[in-house]
């Protein structure tokens, strides 16, 4: 089961979704939750909240920037303007939001190992 539907992203979007971008959006989240689902196991196992929040987040970033354009470049003397490509044209789940996955936030004062 999902951790979130794509009415979810349609909500934090501010509109409805496309025909187009409700296919795109339901693959990303399945995308999101296998990234996350090979990093950390088990994911009835993490906090739903977060997961949910993490999900829709990565998913919204990536239906923002389709085309994976990074940062707009313009020279005022013989003009130019243009974009630069990250690089980047798949869901992502960034360092802070992995912190929000863990279960201790991130935090190990030590770790111990079962023996």
């Amino acid at each position: 089961m999902a951790s979130i539907a794509s009415g979810d992203v349609e909500t934090s979007l501010g509109r409805p979704l496309t025909d187009a971008e409700l296919g795109q959006v339901n693959q990303w989240i399945d995308d999101a939750e296998l990234l996350i689902r090979i990093r950390l196991g088990d994911l009835s196992k993490l906090n739903q909240d977060a997961l949910g929040f993490v999900v829709r987040e990565a998913v919204l970033e990536r239906l923002k920037n389709v085309d994976g354009l990074d940062e707009e470049t313009e020279s005022i003397d013989d003009y130019t303007h243009g974009w630069k490509r990250s690089g980047t044209k798949r869901v992502t789940i960034w360092p802070e939001w992995w912190l929000l996955l863990s279960p201790n936030g991130g935090r190990r004062a030590f770790s111990v190992m079962p023996s």
